[in-house]
């Protein structure tokens, strides 16, 4: 379920305060953002939960694991630099966040990153976490040719890193 950030801009967004529930959510999330999976981190994600980003789209808990606790592996540090929860009407039952990350990746490059996070919730559990670099929508099968090929080529690295990084972030 592809989010609309098209709609309007979200860059332009006002911010309003996270609710305590809100707030012990994006916690756990920015935990993974951070390099610093724990179980606690994952413990509002749904079991059939989805991850979409531009560079997987991993469906199912275990594989949402793997994905974030691989990151250490690429990055030696990772610093949540600004987080906004976004007031939009638009999204009613959904978390929107405008974050910015700067990543350092163990050659010693660094690169500050600025994404829209939506978390669809259902009774408190992300059932759907999408990530949009810059803000702009993630291609999907739905936008034809090239969108179907860019969604074959996210699964199958969803899958090749659940291969290879183990979901228990304690064997990380």
């Amino acid at each position: 379920m592809p989010t609309t950030s098209l709609d309007h801009d979200t860059k332009t967004l006002p911010s309003r305060p996270a609710t305590p529930q809100e707030q012990t959510i994006i916690d756990e999330v920015l935990s993974l953002y951070q390099l610093k999976p724990t179980d606690k981190s994952y413990a509002h994600y749904a079991p059939t939960a989805v991850f979409h980003d531009p560079v997987s789209l991993a469906r199912g808990l275990d594989s949402i694991k793997s994905q974030f606790n691989g990151m250490p592996k690429l990055f030696g540090s990772s610093t949540t630099e600004a987080c906004r929860v976004l007031d939009d009407p638009s999204q009613p039952d959904a978390l929107r966040l405008d974050l910015t990350q700067r990543y350092v990746f163990k050659t010693g490059q660094a690169k500050t990153l600025n994404s829209l996070l939506t978390l669809r919730l259902t009774n408190g559990m992300i059932e759907h976490h999408e990530e949009e670099w810059d803000h702009k929508e993630n291609k999907t099968a739905e936008d034809g040719f090239f969108g179907r090929l860019s969604e074959w080529r996210k699964k199958a690295d969803a899958k090749v890193v659940e291969k290879m990084v183990p979901a228990d972030p304690n064997q990380v």
